[in-house]
């Protein structure tokens, strides 16, 4: 499937399950469930044509980048994960809540 536009909808549920996926709202998180909760909308963000337009002003724009950079530098072998999606969001996590 081509990457297509995210809708500004779909940007405002991503960012609000990245705001409220944390232990104060939370019994437990694993790389399963964050996964779960955040890949879906995530992947669209990161193949979306509009990308750099919805992500210029966000506030997890600066999380996202450097996790981005991680990944296609392979730096993030501290986290031993063999399923690179469960990877990636958790470092992504780690990047905003640690």
């Amino acid at each position: 499937m081509p990457p297509k536009e995210m809708t500004p909808k779909e940007f405002v549920e991503l960012t609000h399950a990245m705001d409220t996926y944390n232990y104060e709202n939370e019994d437990l998180i694993t790389p399963q469930s964050l996964h779960a909760k955040w890949w879906p909308l995530l992947n669209q963000l990161r193949q979306a044509t509009n990308k750099e337009t919805l992500i210029d002003d966000w506030k997890y724009k600066v999380n996202l980048e450097s996790v981005e950079y991680s990944h296609a530098s392979n730096m993030n072998r501290h986290i031993t994960l063999d399923d690179w999606e469960q990877r990636f969001v958790l470092d992504l996590w780690i990047s905003i809540y640690h």
